[in-house]
C-alpha cells in the first residue's frame, strides 16, 4: 500500500497507516514533507520545541528533527512497539520525504487530506523542519 502524504493530517493519516501495517501490508508513505499538522502554528512550533527540551542528551527521551522521523514517531505513538506485532508492523512501514521513481506507476492511494470548504490553520512537515533546524548530512 502506498499513501500518498500530500496535504494530508499526520494524525489521520499515521492512525491509517498503522492500522494497515498490523493488519500485515507493506506500506509506504511518500511526499511525507507535505503532510501537514492542523493547529495554531505558534502552538505547534512551542509544542515540538518542549518536547526537545526534555531529558537529557544521553538518555532521551529522544525527538526527531528531521521530516521522516517526525512521521515515523507520529505512526509509531499508534503502535503497541514493545510487543512483537507492534515492532514488526514498524518495520512494514517505509517514509519517503518525496515521491521515489518506484513507485511512480503504482496506484498511490490519497487519504486523510485536510477540509478545504473553510480556512484551517496548518503547518507543514518541512517546514516544521527547517524550523527546528535540522542540518541534512
Amino acid at each position: 500500500m502506498i499513501l500518498d502524504g500530500k496535504d494530508a493530517v499526520l494524525g489521520r493519516l499515521a492512525t491509517y497507516a498503522a492500522k494497515a501495517a498490523l493488519e500485515g501490508e507493506e506500506v509506504a508513505v511518500v511526499n511525507a514533507g507535505d503532510i501537514l499538522i492542523v493547529g495554531s502554528k505558534n502552538d505547534i512550533i512551542k509544542k515540538y520545541r518542549e518536547r526537545l527540551e526534555i531529558g537529557t542528551m544521553s538518555k532521551g527521551p529522544f525527538f526527531p528533527r528531521d521530516i521522516r522521523g517526525i512521521v515515523r514517531r507520529a505512526i509509531r505513538g499508534m503502535l503497541k512497539r514493545k510487543r512483537l506485532h507492534g515492532r514488526e508492523a514498524l518495520a512494514r512501514i517505509k517514509i519517503f520525504e518525496d515521491l521515489p521513481a518506484e513507485f511512480k506507476d503504482k496506484n498511490i492511494i490519497s487519504t486523510a487530506k485536510v477540509r478545504t470548504d473553510k480556512p484551517v490553520h496548518k503547518l507543514k512537515i518541512a517546514e516544521l523542519s527547517n524550523i527546528l533546524k535540522y542540518k541534512k548530512i
